[in-house]
């Protein structure tokens, strides 16, 4: 294992079949001026006319009107990536399609939600989740449309990632996802398992001092090896306990009904919180039994307002 900061990625430059891809809208409906591009049964947001222009198709001559119901049988995908995203990145958007530029072949993304990842489209792209699509659309998270839920086809989570086949895909993305498990080194392990090698581990991770968990103290080195050898339920209960007393407090009175009903439930807390400085320091004491890591990159979050940091590792091949 190394922890190295790489040049920018160099994307794998497979065009999309324009024989098989459309450009559509569905004005006066949920979608309304948002435009598709839609290919192999998937729909992606296209952000800009310019992206458009450099997949080769013509604005605004290749766009179709269409019905909400045309657009809704195409499944919900991430949106279209710069073929060439420029390096330093201006924000968060610019960050992901760069770490995703070179990705290619058939991957996974857990906990997708409505905000899939920015993957080239040549990619398979497989989702994931704990939840099902009834599940997830029966409480959707506040501010997310139901029509923008990607829908999982495989049930599993980034704890172990059960049900994925050993070294059966090329990369594996968690976006605000690895502070949900209750053991991060052990999904890291997971990741390790399920990718070929040469594999792709994408993480992107919510920075505590921007979030909600800013009152929280950084996860220690220590507990989180602990929480690799020697998984203990009663540590993962006083996760509760200090989540409902600093990040989303409720009053003292009511502070240990809650966490026992949440812990019961498994309601889906930020058990751990770091900073970019401290999920680094992480990866490079990364137990041997977390597998072997070619190369470890992370970076800080870019551009105003960002509350989130990145982490790329590469399975040694």
């Amino acid at each position: 294992m190394s922890t190295t900061i790489a040049a920018p990625c160099q994307p794998a430059a497979v065009p999309i079949d324009p024989a098989e891809t459309v450009i559509l809208q569905a004005r006066d409906s949920v979608f309304g001026d948002q435009v598709f591009l839609c290919t192999r049964g998937r729909r992606h947001l296209l952000l800009s006319a310019s992206r458009l222009e450099e997949l080769g198709f013509r604005w605004p001559d290749d766009l179709e009107q269409t019905s909400e119901r045309i657009l809704r049988s195409f499944r919900p995908g991430g949106p279209v990536p710069s073929p060439a995203p420029a390096w330093p990145p201006a924000d968060s958007m610019a960050m992901r399609e760069w770490l995703a530029a070179d990705l290619a072949g058939t991957g996974l993304e857990i906990g997708a939600g409505a905000s899939p990842f920015p993957v080239p489209l040549h990619c398979r792209v497989l989702y994931g989740d704990r939840l099902s699509y009834e599940q997830l659309t029966a409480e959707p998270y506040p501010g997310q449309r139901i029509c923008d839920l990607v829908v999982p086809e495989v049930l599993t989570e980034f704890d172990e990632i059960r049900g994925v086949a050993d070294e059966s895909l090329d990369f594996l993305i968690a976006c605000h996802v690895i502070e949900h498990t209750r053991n991060p080194i052990g999904s890291i392990a997971a990741a390790w398992r399920v990718l070929r090698p040469g594999g792709r581990l994408l993480l992107v991770i919510p920075d505590k001092e921007k979030t909600f968990d800013r009152e929280r103290p950084v996860t220690t080195i220590a507990h989180l090896l602990e929480d690799f050898h020697a998984p203990d339920r009663q540590r993962d209960l006083d996760h509760y306990r200090e989540f409902y007393r600093l990040a989303l407090p409720v009053p003292e009175a009511a502070l240990e009904e809650t966490a026992q009903r949440n812990f019961a439930e498994e309601y889906a807390i930020h058990y751990h919180v770091w900073t970019h400085e401290s999920f680094a320091a992480m990866l490079a004491a990364l137990p041997a039994a977390a597998g072997d890591w070619q190369s470890i990159w992370t970076h800080p979050g870019v551009g105003d307002g960002s509350n989130e940091f990145y982490a790329r590792l590469v399975k040694a091949g």
